[in-house]
């Protein structure tokens, strides 16, 4: 398995370096650790005079150097552990760098924090980790605690490619690791709350509704026994109402440590913050998330 775990001195990704000793036989795959470093925001600035351009470029050298010695460190850390261990510097805006990196690598996992140094909120529209998620060509692990023993795992699962995909990622880590995983389907809410319908409409939704729980429930129980096959304990469980919404009550209920979602890749960046299952849960679930791309 290649990974890139993206690092920018925070605790964040102190915690995702961590994290992937829980998660993957490091003695069989290849770790990048990548850092990116913004340099185009100063192109405005080309036209100030000698002195003070001079200055500015002896700040940014400085900045490249302490860039430099975070990855030697992470480096230092990291091959203890890793076999294959390789640390390099990037530069360019952070998410599209990172992202092309994984691209590059043909990264099979990218594993970052999910705040950095400079995001003053979590997960600000717009911020690092979610324009992560936007470019990546890989599953995307966001960190947002401390690893801990891997138990307990929330697996949003629709019938899609891309949740399929997250089932085979999860029955590819080491067979060391099998936690409890409760699959979890949601029956979105029929579109007639707040308008007027006749009775009849409302006997009619019920009917479908009814429909949709028994295929739901088919899918939850079919995910749950290929989970089984694999030897993880799992239990199936059919929710109604908002996924995003359903699935970090799911979670928080469950104390998961971590939460599984799919996420088709080729979105928009509207579509994506605005209406996406997986960036509701990335911003609301107290846990990790894995976000398998599409």
């Amino acid at each position: 398995m290649k990974i890139v775990c993206a690092i920018d001195g925070s605790r964040y990704s102190q915690w995702a370096l961590d994290w992937l000793r829980r998660i993957h036989a490091h003695r069989d795959g290849s770790l990048l650790l990548v850092h990116a470093v913004d340099m185009t925001q100063f192109k405005a600035f080309s036209k100030l005079d000698r002195q003070s351009r001079s200055t500015l470029v002896k700040v940014l050298d400085v900045s490249l150097e302490a860039a430099a010695r975070l990855l030697e460190s992470a480096e230092l850390k990291a091959v203890t552990t890793w076999a294959q261990v390789r640390a390099k510097l990037l530069r360019g805006r952070p998410a599209e760098a990172i992202a092309q990196s994984a691209k590059r690598e043909r990264a099979d996992l990218l594993v970052m924090g999910s705040r950095g140094v400079t995001e003053f909120q979590p997960m600000l529209l717009g911020s690092v980790s979610r324009k992560v998620l936007l470019q990546a060509p890989c599953p995307v692990l966001l960190v947002k605690k401390p690893a801990r023993a891997l138990k307990k795992i929330v697996l949003g699962t629709d019938g899609s490619v891309e949740s399929w995909g997250a089932v085979t990622w999860l029955e590819q880590l080491p067979e060391a690791i099998r936690p409890t995983v409760t699959v979890a389907s949601v029956i979105p809410p029929l579109p007639l709350e707040g308008v007027r319908v006749p009775a009849g409409a409302l006997a009619i939704g019920d009917q479908v509704e009814g429909v949709l729980r028994r295929e739901v429930q088919k899918l939850a129980s079919r995910v749950a026994g290929t989970l089984r096959k694999a030897g993880f304990s799992a239990k199936e469980i059919v929710m109604t109402g908002y996924p995003g919404a359903k699935l970090v009550e799911l979670a928080h209920r469950e104390r998961a440590d971590l939460v599984v979602v799919g996420s088709r890749s080729g979105r928009s960046a509207q579509e994506y913050f605005m209406g996406s299952v997986a960036d509701t849960v990335v911003k609301h679930a107290s846990c990790s998330v894995l976000v398998h791309r599409g």
